[in-house]
């Protein structure tokens, strides 16, 4: 177990699990993650309202890429971003999905605290 009680999950990048989001989201809330579990989108407008909600971010947050980029950089504790049923996303808006996970990726490369993203089914 790690020194912040993460215990063996991964602190960094983006993870794929199999099952779904709801299960993967407890359990990284138990090993002392704080967790944003959004909800499944089609729309860009879904995955940005999702993405607010799950992240608390405020009714002016911008959505766009730029805006979650600085969001999530204001992030000060471990946080695992849990996408459900990533795939409607990626199929409805697959140019739009690569670039967010790449985004996404980015972020989980850079310094500061643990930031995971776990795509689930």
């Amino acid at each position: 177990m790690s020194d912040d009680g993460r215990a063996a999950w991964p602190s960094r990048g983006v993870q794929r699990v199999l099952g779904a989001a709801a299960p993967a989201a407890a359990e990284l809330r138990r090993r002392g993650w704080e967790v944003a579990l959004v909800p499944p989108a089609t729309s860009d407008d879904g995955l940005w309202d999702g993405l607010a909600v799950a992240l608390g971010l405020p009714g002016w947050f911008g959505r766009n890429l730029d805006a979650l980029d600085e969001a999530l950089g204001d992030r000060v504790r471990p946080t695992a971003l849990v996408l459900a049923c990533w795939t409607a996303y990626a199929r409805a808006r697959p140019e739009r999905w690569e670039h967010l996970l790449q985004l996404l990726q980015e972020r989980a490369d850079q310094d500061g605290p643990p930031f995971v993203v776990v795509l689930a089914d």
